[in-house]
């Protein structure tokens, strides 16, 4: 994937991870994903290349599902 690639799938993700989060702001959903991203690759919003922050979008969209199926097995039982 080259780096114009990159950045399409990466605004493609955030905007999907948004429709996911409807709750979180803009910024609070960036804020997250640069601390993820800081602690997957030592760099942050300033710093990453996009390639880590879409990795980071990602992660951050595992483990927002994650949690959700847990809060549901959790009403559930």
């Amino acid at each position: 994937m080259n780096n114009n690639e990159t950045r399409m799938e990466l605004f493609s993700s955030l905007d999907e991870l948004s429709q996911i989060v409807p709750e979180m702001r803009a910024g609070q959903l960036m804020a997250a994903i640069g601390e993820l991203c800081a602690d997957l690759h030592g760099r942050g919003l300033w710093d990453a290349n996009d390639a880590e922050l879409l990795e980071a979008v990602w992660q951050f969209r595992r483990n927002f599902e994650a949690a959700m199926v847990s809060s549901v097995e959790v009403t559930a039982g």
